[in-house]
């Protein structure tokens, strides 16, 4: 329990870090101070103290500002200091501008609308069931199939409309708010239970319709408030007399949890998953330690405590299974351990061939962790680290603090899986097929490099790859798995541009514009779409806005082929420049000298540009840029 004491000398420190415009300092306090209590009053202090740090967090921590409109039926304003702080605590800066209270028909459908004149850059739309289904419990009690079903599907619909017709106008990205089923009903708790169209059966059926609908919009996603408020407790969701005095819909205890959910859910469309889960094995895979119990001592299986590593073992299967890379990181004797997967097979849920790499030996546990990004060309912000032993998590945390570190509860082995899913790395709203085989591609990366050992020259390895790249339009990639290579390629990507799926389709429809992807296999296998290229025609020149590949490809000649596919679009367009663009960031110094490789000249636009950027130009009229030999090219036939 807090003592005043200490609560007041936390709000010293985030004052006096705040004073200094110390964003890291004041960030952490808060996450002390809200860490030990949830009072408004300490919410509301972090809140007016991150105001005044604005700028510091997006210079210093580099938080994301984002101008955020809120569209609601519901009073929402109590809310909204929680809300800045946990988007804070995700590191984004929310601009927020509230709608009109029951205006969002109005606002979402009218082009001259306070939201279309505010040009937000994310969209809230917080309703509650009397706008968007206000018939259903009548309906439900009714008990009148036909009319339940039809009335689910006539709020879809309408919910449609006002999500095409704003998407249609507007490029910003959007949270729909889902329902909570009532905590009462006049159908009783086994009328709920056994009626089959029961009010909660009904609004189970509305979210999953409206969920289903914003996978269909693009850059927008639906935030499934009734599985929080479900997690949370139903009853207490809800303050009813607050909501009938002044249809506040969430109750002040709530607040926090609330907005945590809010920015869980939009951050997926800006952010991507984390790849890769780094486990250790002693008391984190299976109980025990291997080098002092055997593989016969360690727990895992059916029986207690194995069953919570089992558990543990089965999560991680199903993290591989959408695509999340499974690799070791254990201080162990690599012999030892291969025997205890031979050994135990029958009481775990995985095997050696489950993990994409392996780093068992006694090395410190940092070290191993930079060989696996080296080795899966990957950085650092792409691990997750999960170990039981303090020390090892310290050391991680503080050698690579790009990592995620998760300390696994030893004493309680049953709550790791818990401790996992409350975390948003793993969060997303899309899975592509490129996702689901991604652990593939990396093994065929590993025969790869097996090749390249054993070959006398580069071109010779290359060639015998049997590459082949197909280009096809961004929107048949499909779509979403072009948003996510923009979203989440680092290392080769020459202007890190985050382009939202609408802007995607922009420079696919405009006249001389391109957004091309390249797919790509080889002998070893299909790598999928890899890369993106967005250009638009300006005079007589085409503009490359943004060229970008997967770290997976980098090196085979595959960026060489994008950028000559699209300089020879820009050419049958009657383009006669290519004009090319580089921003420099602390990550994609690899392709720093891209342009110039390929022949192009650095030029001063002379019209007003970016300081940050870097123009080249190529001239199409005189010359052309070549795909490299050892690359069959499908998609540029005409």
């Amino acid at each position: 329990m807090q003592s005043d004491a200490e609560r007041r000398e936390q709000r010293r420190e985030i004052k006096d870090a705040a004073a200094r415009q110390d964003a890291a300092g004041a960030v952490a306090g808060a996450r002390r101070l809200l860490a030990a209590s949830s009072k408004p009053a300490d919410v509301m202090f972090c809140a007016t103290a991150f105001a005044g740090i604005a700028d510091a967090l997006r210079e210093q921590l580099g938080a994301r500002r984002l101008k955020t409109y809120v569209v609601r039926s519901v009073t929402v304003e109590p809310m909204l200091p929680a809300l800045a702080v946990e988007a804070v605590l995700a590191n984004y800066v929310l601009d927020i501008e509230v709608g009109g209270y029951g205006s969002y028909a109005d606002e979402l459908l009218n082009t001259d609308s306070a939201l279309a004149k505010f040009k937000p850059e994310l969209v809230l739309i917080l309703l509650d069931m009397e706008e968007i289904a206000g018939r259903l419990p009548e309906l439900c009690a009714e008990g009148i199939g036909a009319e339940v079903e039809r009335e689910i599907e006539e709020c879809v619909g309408r919910m449609a409309q006002l999500l095409r017709s704003y998407r249609a106008g507007g490029t910003a990205r959007i949270l729909l708010q889902g329902l909570v089923v009532p905590d009462c009903s006049s159908l009783g708790d086994v009328g709920e239970a056994n009626l089959p169209h029961s009010l909660t059966n009904a609004v189970q059926g509305l979210n999953r319709g409206l969920a289903a609908l914003c996978g269909s919009i693009s850059d927008c996603v639906f935030f499934d408030v009734d599985r929080l408020a479900a997690r949370h407790g139903r009853a207490r969701w809800r303050d009813a007399r607050m909501f009938f005095a002044s249809r506040l819909a969430v109750a002040a205890d709530s607040f926090g949890d609330y907005a945590r959910g809010l920015v869980r859910t939009f951050s997926t469309l800006y952010r991507a998953p984390r790849k890769v889960l780094c486990t250790d094995l002693d008391n984190t895979l299976w109980g025990g330690v291997l080098g002092e119990d055997g593989p016969e001592g360690i727990a895992t299986g059916s029986a207690f405590p194995g069953n919570c590593y089992l558990e543990y073992q089965k999560y991680l299967k199903q993290l591989s299974s959408r695509g999340i890379l499974l690799a070791i990181v254990s201080k162990n004797n690599e012999d030892d351990v291969r025997e205890a997967f031979n050994v135990r097979a029958a009481d775990l849920a995985l095997s050696m061939e489950s993990f994409v790499a392996l780093k068992i030996n006694w090395n410190e546990k940092a070290d191993s962790i930079r060989e696996l990004a080296r080795e899966l060309s990957l950085g650092l912000d792409s691990f997750v680290f999960v170990d039981d032993n303090a020390v090892e998590c310290e050391a991680v945390r503080q050698q690579l603090p790009e990592v995620v570190v998760v300390e696994a509860p030893a004493a309680e082995p049953w709550s790791l899986v818990e401790v996992l899913s409350e975390q948003p790395f793993f969060d997303a709203a899309v899975v592509t097929g490129d996702d689901l085989h991604r652990a593939e591609e990396y093994r065929a990366q590993a025969k790869r490099a097996e090749l390249a050992s054993s070959m006398g020259s580069r071109d010779e390895f290359l060639a015998s790859l049997g590459i082949v790249c197909t280009f096809q339009s961004a929107l048949d990639a499909p779509l979403a798995r072009a948003v996510q290579l923009l979203a989440k390629t680092n290392q080769f990507n020459l202007t890190t541009r985050r382009r939202p799926a609408a802007e995607v389709e922009e420079f696919a429809a405009a006249a001389g514009g391109q957004a091309v992807v390249v797919r790509v296999r080889d002998r070893f296998g299909d790598a999928g779409v890899v890369g993106l290229a967005l250009a638009r025609r300006q005079g007589d020149s085409c503009v490359i806005d943004s060229l970008l590949l997967s770290c997976r490809v980098i090196g085979r000649g595959i960026e060489s082929a994008l950028l000559a596919y699209v300089g020879e679009e820009a050419a049958r367009a009657g383009a006669k420049r290519l004009v090319g663009e580089f921003i420099a960031t602390k990550k994609n110094a690899p392709c720093a000298g891209f342009y110039s490789a390929h022949g192009f000249s650095r030029f001063v636009p002379s019209e007003e540009r970016s300081s940050e950027s870097v123009f080249y130009e190529f001239e199409l009229t005189s010359s052309a840029i070549t795909s490299p030999k050892w690359i069959t090219l499908e998609g540029n036939e005409r």
